[in-house]
């Protein structure tokens, strides 16, 4: 089955329609309750009826949001997430009130009532964090103000969707061969990678791209309200800037990301090396971004979802009992929607809500980057059903920042299977250049797009203009950095800002890639070289959820992300990775 199965969900939408009343109706139950939390009954009950809604609102979101994204088209299933997203801002605008009254308690006094009660006990961590945060919580009045504009917090992401899919109309072209192909978001890469003509490839990238080239007023537009969005709320709430605001909630130094963003800047020889390498080994007269899509090697593998699977598991056989049957339950019949169909969103994602199965949603392509993308998405799902089945609901959604060390270890484990098993030279190279890309795309252009977004804020914060040329100076800039290659000569590829939908949709996400990649392979690196109890401890961090700040699971994890040399481990991965590609590529 390579379709979804949300009747775990709904099995009709009159059902959902019915439960969207009932989440409504909870509205004036919970704002009754304004004024009363000092009373330990009240205080108790009001928690249970929100957690009661919460609840609720995750089965009506994960039905609605699942629907809409298989067919972002589907103007009815767009409404449905809309209508219960409009609920839930109605229903945080009428408790704003709450962590103010639960503030104005006083620590004591509340850390008191939690220890009264087994329910409220698992709230201990979330509530010292919200004391913790209590600096940046305003008055009763400010916090209505605040939540007032609620509703136009979600407009950016949703103009950013219409322009970049909705809207868009997919480019064709006419090959050096005669044929007519449309391109697409999905197809893009494997067109290029299949090409063997430079100028076919120059013009499948340029249609790729041309949307973003067309409308780049217009996403320069939504990329200013999405800044702007930032640093109304990080002024209203007293933080120091956007990145101040980003990382306080989770408790992570701002040293984490500046040493990441340092350490990639200041390495990037090896990345020099590797595109001389690529350019020389392929003959190519001159070498641009999108030559990265060609394989050194050409192996016809064509690896469709069930090849996958069992490469997939075939790389876990054997490791810890618990570990491997929740990545196999990870990729269960009915969780995973495989292959792209129009109107479906593009990419990969695991989706996990408390109380119901994680889906992961995949555009399967038959390519070798395909598997590594199932390996990933699998290692989130089972983060979630290990988190899910050892927290409670307060403390089990784990961070963005923790997320990505479950899914990028899982990726270690399918390549160190691969390149042991690789039977050829052609299958050596592929792997290596596998390999390489994966810490490319990972560490090093996450972090070049982490850059962009800090140095995008940074101009907000001191007040100078934001347009399209403005944003594609920091991008040229970077990318001669970072790569030696002028992006002013590739038909719109100074505008790859407006490519990345995570700067639209989750601004200062990108980091955590980087730095949950360099923490799952000091991890990995633990376990592999029998390091005592490095798999258990591993597990605790899966198991964890968000009962702790995330710096902290890392290191019990076996993983210290205030330490530099985390992050220097990286690079001495990716140097001997392209040196061991060099050797390879000059055999006989």
């Amino acid at each position: 089955m390579t379709k979804w199965n949300l009747n775990e969900y709904y099995v009709n939408e009159k059902d959902w329609h019915k439960d969207l009343e009932t989440l409504k109706s909870y509205i004036p139950k919970l704002a009754s309750f304004q004024g009363k939390l000092g009373n330990y009954n009240d205080f108790l009950e009001y928690y249970k009826l929100e957690e009661e809604s919460t609840k609720l609102f995750y089965r009506l979101y994960g039905y609605a949001h699942l629907s809409s994204d298989l067919n972002l088209k589907d103007v009815e299933k767009a409404s449905m997430q809309q209508q219960v997203m409009i609920a839930v801002s109605e229903l945080s605008q009428k408790t704003a009130w709450s962590s103010p009254e639960v503030l104005a308690l006083g620590e004591e006094k509340v850390l008191d009532f939690l220890s009264k009660d087994a329910f409220l006990k698992t709230y201990v961590f979330p509530i010292k964090n919200l004391f913790r945060q209590q600096k940046h919580v305003l008055s009763e009045d400010q916090e209505k103000i605040l939540a007032n504009f609620g509703p136009t917090s979600s407009i950016p992401s949703n103009l950013y969707q219409s322009v970049s899919i909705v809207d868009a109309k997919n480019e064709k072209i006419v090959l050096d061969n005669g044929d007519e192909v449309e391109v697409t978001s999905s197809n893009y890469r494997s067109l290029i990678a299949n090409s063997k003509s430079a100028a076919d490839r120059k013009k499948i990238f340029a249609a790729a791209f041309k949307r973003y080239k067309d409308n780049k007023s217009t996403f320069a537009n939504i990329y200013n309200l999405v800044l702007q969005q930032k640093a109304a709320n990080y002024k209203s709430r007293n933080y120091e800037s956007a990145l101040n605001a980003a990382l306080f909630g989770n408790n992570i130094p701002e040293s984490v990301f500046h040493n990441l963003k340092d350490t990639a800047y200041e390495n990037t020889a090896a990345i020099k090396k590797y595109i001389n390498l690529r350019k020389s080994y392929l003959k190519l007269d001159e070498y641009y971004t999108y030559d990265r899509f060609i394989n050194l090697a050409h192996d016809d593998t064509k690896y469709d979802y069930e090849l996958s699977r069992k490469l997939f598991f075939a790389s876990i056989e054997g490791l810890d009992e618990e570990f491997v049957k929740m990545q196999h339950e990870a990729l269960a019949p009915g969780f995973v929607d495989v292959y792209p169909s129009d109107g479906k969103r593009t990419g990969g994602y695991s989706s996990s809500l408390y109380g119901y199965h994680p889906y992961i949603l995949l555009n399967h392509d038959y390519t070798l980057d395909a598997v590594f993308t199932l390996a990933h998405e699998a290692g989130h799902s089972a983060h979630s059903l290990f988190s899910n089945a050892n927290q409670p609901m307060p403390i089990a959604r784990y961070t963005i920042f923790v997320a990505e060390i479950a899914s990028t270890f899982n990726e270690h484990l399918l390549l160190d299977y691969l390149l042991k098993n690789a039977k050829t030279k052609e299958q050596k190279i592929d792997l290596l250049q596998t390999a390489i890309d994966g810490i490319m795309a990972t560490f090093f252009r996450q972090t070049l797009f982490a850059t962009y977004e800090f140095e995008a804020s940074e101009l907000v914060r001191k007040g100078m203009p934001i347009n399209a040329d403005v944003l594609s100076k920091i991008m040229i800039d970077l990318y001669k950095h970072y790569y030696d290659l002028d992006i002013t000569k590739e038909d719109g590829k100074q505008y790859v800002w407006a490519y990345i939908p995570h700067l639209f949709h989750t601004p200062f996400y990108v980091y955590q890639y980087a730095t949950s990649y360099s923490a799952s392979l000091k991890i990995y690196d633990n376990i592999k070289s029998g390091k005592k109890d490095a798999f258990e401890n591993f597990k605790k961090m899966l198991k964890s959820g968000g009962s702790d700040f995330p710096v902290n699971q890392a290191k019990l994890a076996g993983a210290d992300l205030t330490d530099k040399e985390t992050f220097r481990a990286v690079i001495k991965r990716f140097n001997f990775l392209v040196d061991e590609l060099e050797k390879t590529l000059t055999e006989k």
